[in-house]
C-alpha cells in the first residue's frame, strides 16, 4: 500500500472518529436555550403570577366532578386511567399471543 494511500485512510479513520461522537457545541446551546426559556416563565410568573393561578384554577375548575370519590373511593379520574392502562396491556397481551 502506498504512503499516499495510507495517509488518506488515516485522515478519513480520524475524520470519522472526530464526528462519529454527539456534538458537544450542539447540546450547549440546547442547555442555553432552555435555560432561557425557564428564566422567562419564571419571571413572567413572578410579575403575573396571582393573575396566572386564578386564570388557570377557572380553567381547570370544569375537571372537579372528575376527583369526586365514585366507587370505593376511587374518582373518575382514576377509573379511567385504570381502564386505559388495561386496555393496553390487553391489547399487548392479545397481540404477543396472536403471533
Amino acid at each position: 500500500m502506498s504512503r499516499h494511500r495510507q495517509r488518506r485512510q488515516a485522515i478519513r479513520e480520524a475524520r470519522r472518529l472526530r464526528d462519529s461522537g454527539p456534538d458537544a457545541g450542539a447540546a450547549m446551546r440546547l442547555a442555553v436555550m432552555v435555560a432561557l426559556v425557564l428564566i422567562a416563565l419564571a419571571v413572567a410568573a413572578g410579575l403575573r403570577g396571582e393573575r396566572l393561578a386564578v386564570i388557570a384554577a377557572d380553567a381547570l375548575s370544569g375537571l372537579e366532578p372528575l376527583t369526586r370519590p365514585v366507587i370505593l373511593g376511587a374518582s373518575g379520574l382514576e377509573l379511567g386511567a385504570a381502564a386505559l392502562i388495561l386496555i393496553l396491556a390487553g391489547a399487548l397481551i392479545w397481540r404477543a399471543l396472536r403471533r
